[in-house]
């Protein structure tokens, strides 16, 4: 049996994410959302469409769609981008011939006990301080602000680049 691989991650991190967005709108939705809630709502969908439409098919989320999303879009963001990790986290547990040194093993031991809202202040920071850095996917800043400083080692052992 093959070892997923980290595109394979990130491809199935889509599809879930794909999938779950439907929900999550549907679920915005039934709450008959204020008119000030739609009106931010349609902007972000304006945003991610545009977002969309310049990728080649692997949607990356980056600065400048990130600053026009609502708290709770970054929030599901962020939702779903941790729950792909404790997925994958959980089925090395479960099939140790999966276990590896990987982005997920990472994220999972750096992003330990760092609840959302600090995640999204975190990336809302970076983009603020850093107006010129939009194009960095919001998955690096992640990566740098959050997991990088948390770890001993790299991916696959490998040392850390400071």
């Amino acid at each position: 049996m093959q070892k997923p691989n980290i595109v394979g991650i990130c491809f199935l991190a889509v599809l879930i994410l794909g999938g779950i967005a439907p929900s999550i709108v549907g679920l915005a939705e039934a709450v008959e959302p204020s008119q000030a809630l739609k009106s931010e709502q349609k902007a972000d969908q304006k945003a991610l469409k545009a977002g969309l439409q310049e990728s080649l098919g692997m949607p990356v989320l980056k600065g400048d769609i990130w600053q026009q999303m609502t708290f709770e879009s970054k929030g599901a963001f962020i939702w779903g981008f941790g729950h792909v990790v404790s997925i994958e986290q959980h089925l090395m547990e479960k099939f140790p011939e999966l276990k590896r040194d990987s982005f997920v093993a990472k994220a999972t031991e750096g992003m330990a006990d760092i609840p959302m809202e600090r995640v999204i202040a975190g990336v809302d920071d970076f983009y603020s301080a850093n107006p010129t850095k939009l194009e960095t996917p919001v998955t690096n800043v992640i990566w740098d602000l959050m997991i990088k400083p948390n770890i001993t080692m790299g991916i696959a052992g490998r040392p850390l680049i400071k």
